[in-house]
């Protein structure tokens, strides 16, 4: 069994969790309020930008150039894909740049940046890609799952274009190498070594559903 492919079975309950979350379940019905959705798409862009700045952080671990090309690709797509998506449904709520820029981010947001960040920063390559791949792998498997149980329910979608987005073929390209580089990498490491490996991958899948639910209540933090 690949290391990398069972990391999912790891999480397999909060990854559940999270598909089933009435946000994510409500995007795929075409239902979700457009005020929640609004709220996440400002408080994803500020993490996005976070997002980014942890596979600078991987780039600079990387010591082969195939690697570096890979990571700085994911980068690139970040900025021009990925954001570009919430910059036309932005625009579409008629959110201006100065808006975004006066965003701040939850609680929820900080603390999960904050731990990416501080991987990236203390960490090996591998243990920064553990803690990225929840964000890509879920989006892409949860847009899938929403494509096929909701198809009949696309047309005049308005969340029909981010589940396209995610479920695409080229969003998939940014992560899938993920799966050979993470098995080739444990492959030198400790049985504990592996379990935090696991352990890191695990908590950002739990981030990645405590996101959905700070948009599902539009949380920015305790009593806030």
């Amino acid at each position: 069994m690949s290391f990398a492919r069972d990391l999912k079975n790891r999480a397999s309950k909060v990854w559940e969790d999270g598909y089933q979350h009435p946000f994510v379940q409500e995007i795929g019905k075409g239902t979700l309020d457009q005020a929640k959705f609004r709220f996440y798409l400002l408080q994803d862009y500020q993490y996005l930008l976070q997002y980014a700045k942890v596979f600078a952080l991987a780039t600079v671990k990387a010591d082969d150039e195939a690697m570096m090309t890979r990571l700085t690709k994911v980068q690139h797509s970040i900025f021009t894909e990925e954001m570009e998506l919430h910059r036309q449904y932005m625009a579409g709520f008629g959110i201006t740049p100065a808006q975004v820029l006066a965003v701040k981010p939850s609680l929820y947001n900080r603390t999960y940046t904050a731990n990416m960040l501080a991987i990236g920063q203390t960490s090996g390559l591998v243990e920064i890609l553990a803690t990225v791949f929840p964000c890509g792998w879920t989006y892409y498997d949860y847009a899938n799952r929403l494509k096929e149980q909701y198809g009949d329910r696309l047309e005049g979608n308005f969340y029909r274009t981010w589940i396209e987005t995610y479920a695409s073929f080229d969003f998939a390209a940014t992560f899938e190498w993920f799966y050979d580089a993470i098995d080739a990498m444990v492959a030198r490491k400790t049985d504990r070594d592996r379990e935090r490996i696991a352990e890191i991958f695990v908590s950002s899948v739990e981030f990645e559903y405590l996101f959905w639910d700070m948009s599902y209540k539009q949380e920015m933090g305790y009593h806030l």
